[in-house]
């Protein structure tokens, strides 16, 4: 038995939170923000007359993706009371995008592009050259829409696949039990003629990777504070673009219970932070001394350049130097 608490089923994806309704409530007004953005666009860009064609473009996908997102807020919405949606508290940290996040990642794990498959096959062989190949099960922390959590289902028997946001989850269900999911992510600058503007994407799994998920891999929705996960019980813990969220030092403690002694834990990322901290902004340094004195001999420490998110519809991306971290648990 790997999980310690009941799940809540919403749509097809299993909720391991706590406060529910809270939760609810605030998926539901943040997915709600994004379509708030979509309608302004909407609003902005229709029956424009000069640069008709380009207006026309945006207004395209910004509607497809309103409602896109009119279908998931419908899952939500019988489950979401007033009160709840007037108690959420909004931060500085909660940003809403015009383009729903999960857009972006849709294209990278599963329109195979040749810049997403790059920065994929790169991220995983880096890994996996270090890793043993026979182990048992890991767990994915922030994962996503889930490739790079798919890709190690090689090496492991099992994987657990989590994230807090209900839409990334919802959206991995959406392609396993559906089939294609279309969407566009809006270029309005850095671009090189009107194709470029607003490209249809179609993400897909097939049918032979479909069954291999539903043996091998199981995606959940949970918060990293409060994992459902029983002590002692995972091989390895992957940190792909997720230890830049949280500071260290809040579930340090988390991970550390539920790996097994001569277990691994895997970070890979910028440490590019997304919280305001600064004296908890660690240097890779300060992060592997950190794993050190706590119990953990280091396996992996090293840089691996990749472009990140790249869309070659737009003359501007990322690249990130990569800090590859692997520790194994020796207490």
């Amino acid at each position: 038995m790997v999980y310690n608490k009941d799940y809540f089923e919403l749509d097809g994806v299993k909720i391991y939170i706590e406060n529910l309704e809270n939760y609810i409530a605030e998926s539901y007004l943040l997915l709600s923000n994004h379509n708030r953005y979509n309608e302004f666009n909407l609003h902005k860009y229709i029956n424009q007359e000069k640069r008709k064609e380009y207006f026309d473009i945006l207004v395209q996908a910004y509607l497809h993706n309103y409602n896109n997102i009119r279908e998931l807020l419908a899952s939500v919405k019988p489950h979401v009371e007033v009160d709840n949606i007037l108690n959420v508290n909004t931060n500085r940290d909660n940003v809403v995008n015009m383009t729903l996040k999960d857009y972006v990642y849709l294209q990278r794990d599963w329109c195979y592009y040749e810049d997403g498959e790059n920065q994929i096959v790169k991220t995983i062989k880096s890994i996996q050259n270090v890793l043993p190949s026979d182990m048992e099960n890991a767990l994915f922390l922030g994962c996503g829409v889930g490739r790079l959590a798919v890709e190690f289902s090689n090496i492991f028997t099992k994987i657990y696949a989590t994230d807090k946001s209900y839409s990334m989850i919802w959206h991995i269900n959406k392609l396993l039990s559906e089939g294609n999911f279309e969407f566009y992510t809006p270029q309005e600058k850095n671009v090189y003629s009107l194709e470029n503007v607003a490209q249809k994407h179609t993400a897909s799994i097939s049918d032979n990777l479909k069954t291999k998920i539903q043996d091998k891999v199981e995606f959940f929705v949970s918060d990293v504070l409060d994992l459902p996960i029983q002590k002692e019980c995972m091989d390895a813990v992957f940190s792909i673009y997720f230890t830049d969220v949280i500071a260290l030092k809040l579930w340090f403690e988390k991970i550390n219970n539920i790996i097994i002694k001569d277990g691994y834990f895997i970070h890979f990322g910028p440490l590019d932070y997304f919280f305001s901290a600064e004296s908890e902004m660690l240097t890779a340094k300060e992060f592997k001394t950190f794993f050190e004195e706590n119990g953990y001999e280091t396996v992996t420490d090293e840089i691996v350049e990749t472009s990140h998110l790249n869309d070659s519809n737009s003359f501007s991306y990322k690249v990130y130097r990569n800090w590859l971290f692997i520790a194994k648990k020796n207490y």
